[in-house]
């Protein structure tokens, strides 16, 4: 069986096992089947039926427990299940930056505020340099670029897994596809406040970041319509 077909096979098996689950309801924990005997009931080679487990695995739909007493389980509930599903329902469709940024202000409270409980001395530290980098940058087109980055090293220091996942994710595609329409006036209000939320968070002061925020959600508003952040 030549790789083109392997692959095909799997995906059909990943189908069905998907299917089963579903249809008939099989909840967390439920015991599929061992892997030499999922082979053998799907009639296929034991690759190809790995590669179908990896296929449901990387969808959060199964867990593969190795040992005795191990092999194929319905996954316990994960909201990135539906939340990968319904991005790969939307990848084709045109998605604007102003969608984007919507996003993105609606999601910046929670990042800075995780930031101002959770920066290590390190974050704090390198924060700092983002800070001066993007001084430096003022007044010049780098300082678009500068500003995304601050947004990102900010967002890295979340330790809730999906929030942390999705802005950083979403500016990853803001800086890809949209970079040369990110002219946002270089105002000095602006400026400050990119500079207070490294302030915030390295005295920890939360009402600053509640300050801050506001205002960057203003100037978001306010501003040329997808230009500002």
């Amino acid at each position: 069986m030549d790789r083109h077909t392997s692959e095909t096979a799997a995906v059909q098996i990943a189908r069905l096992i998907e299917d089963e689950i579903v249809a008939k309801g099989r909840g967390a924990g439920y015991f599929i089947g061992r892997r030499q005997e999922l082979a053998s009931r799907y009639s296929v080679a034991p690759a190809t039926l790995g590669e179908a487990i990896q296929l449901l695995r990387s969808r959060g739909l199964v867990d593969a427990k190795p040992g005795p007493g191990g092999g194929i389980f319905v996954a316990d509930a994960s909201p990135f299940t539906g939340l990968i599903d319904e991005l790969l329902s939307i990848r084709e469709s045109p998605v604007t930056l102003n969608d984007s940024l919507r996003v993105l202000d609606a999601l910046d409270g929670a990042i800075l505020h995780d930031a101002i409980e959770h920066a290590s001395t390190q974050d704090i530290r390198e924060l700092r340099l983002r800070a001066l980098a993007l001084q430096d940058s003022w007044g010049e087109p780098a300082r678009e670029r500068e500003i995304w980055a601050l947004h990102a090293r900010i967002a890295q220091i979340s330790p809730n897994e999906l929030l942390r996942s999705l802005y950083l994710n979403l500016v990853g595609f803001i800086t890809r596809r949209y970079s040369e329409e990110n002219t946002a006036p270089a105002t000095p209000f602006r400026l400050q406040t990119h500079l207070d939320f490294v302030t915030a968070i390295e005295r920890g002061d939360h009402e600053l970041g509640d300050e801050a925020i506001l205002r960057h959600t203003k100037e978001s508003l306010h501003g040329a319509a997808g230009a500002n952040h």
